[in-house]
């Protein structure tokens, strides 16, 4: 099946989350789910590498720091007592997860996440501070009802706080931030923002097998599994087991019934239903049974590697072309938060070439 391109690339909210979810002055934060969601494409996108693996300091007047600092970024500091237990109560939270022969490399991968979202969040936060950002109450309104939207049914905001270890207050600062860094990249941007009709056409062009629906039935099947250590006489009993349960349902006996009474298929507790299939997604002789039987046709007992099947086809659907003006907005939403990413990566590295950081 095609898949669904509705593609939801929260920006704002990863963004916020990934720069500033973690700060010496805050506790360690879990992940909500509703920030998980976060796209792939955007999540390689916004990852920065670490400052200690880049020449952007000033070689030519390297800067001393105390040595009890972990990182400094123009003068800013994580003290490392501060990183220490940010590590500490991060490892603790998350003991039960982590292999003990792991933990020493867990704990230098999260020191070092710990020091690249320093870097990052205060980056950001000196350069909106240097533009004169400022984001309304609406604004920030507009991203908690975004957020709200996002979150797990049965969940709401109060639980997401919870969840996060976070106050109503520090939860507005994160969410303004969030408008800021969102207005800071739309300012890279300018008029780029928007997708062009060309840019979308282009788009939907080079991609057009992912907006073709290709042909494919709704099945429903009962099996009877054969192991090779079976007789001769055991698949034959089996099989005659088959084509007397074939002959209920053609007389009128319910379908789903006799397949959560006799299938061995999980699809057992559905009443047999496999959903839609297209061809290649099964093996070959179940495949030509689906795709040339008649809608609500009880076929003929078919034989495969996995055993004995009664095929029942539900539905047929012809191979579907979505017409562009079908997704266009969908489109315009992806190609506009994919150049919000590479507008915010793009800003990091300019931001991370003026600034004087130092990593102990």
């Amino acid at each position: 099946m095609k898949k669904r391109f509705c593609v939801k690339l929260v920006v704002l909210i990863g963004l916020i989350f990934f720069a500033l979810g973690c700060t010496q002055d805050t506790e360690v934060k879990e992940t909500p789910a509703a920030v998980d969601e976060v796209n792939e494409t955007q999540a390689t996108a916004i990852k920065t590498p670490l400052a200690g693996d880049r020449d952007n300091t000033n070689k030519s007047k390297p800067k001393k720091v105390d040595s009890d600092v972990a990182v400094s970024v123009d003068g800013k500091v994580l003290k490392k007592s501060e990183l220490d237990k940010d590590v500490a109560a991060l490892m603790k939270a998350y003991a039960d997860r982590i292999p003990k022969d792991k933990t020493s490399e867990v704990r230098a991968d999260v020191r070092t996440r710990f020091i690249e979202n320093f870097i990052v969040r205060t980056l950001l936060q000196n350069e909106i501070e240097k533009r004169n950002i400022q984001a309304s109450a609406k604004e920030i309104n507009e991203v908690v009802e975004e957020i709200k939207g996002n979150l797990p049914s049965g969940k709401d905001l109060a639980d997401f706080l919870k969840a996060n270890n976070m106050s109503e207050e520090e939860f507005s600062e994160r969410m303004a931030s969030d408008v800021k860094i969102k207005k800071m990249i739309m300012q890279e941007l300018g008029k780029k923002a928007k997708p062009t009709r060309r840019e979308i056409k282009k788009f939907y062009n080079d991609h057009i097998d992912n907006f073709i629906i290709p042909e494919n039935v709704h099945v429903r099947h009962i099996l009877i599994t054969i192991a090779d250590k079976d007789s001769d006489k055991v698949k034959e009993q089996k099989k005659s087991k088959m084509e007397d349960i074939r002959t209920q349902i053609i007389v009128g006996a319910d379908f789903a019934e006799l397949a959560a009474k006799n299938s061995e298929c999980p699809s057992r507790e559905n009443g047999g239903d496999l959903g839609n299939i297209t061809k290649g997604q099964t093996v070959e002789p179940f495949e030509d049974a689906a795709f040339s039987q008649d809608i609500d046709e009880i076929g003929p007992v078919v034989t495969t590697d996995y055993g004995y099947h009664i095929i029942q086809v539900l539905e047929k659907n012809k191979e579907v072309k979505i017409a562009l003006k079908e997704v266009r907005q969908n489109i315009s939403d992806y190609l506009m938060e994919q150049k919000q990413s590479e507008a915010f990566a793009a800003l990091m590295e300019k931001l991370r070439a003026k600034a004087d950081i130092v990593v102990n």
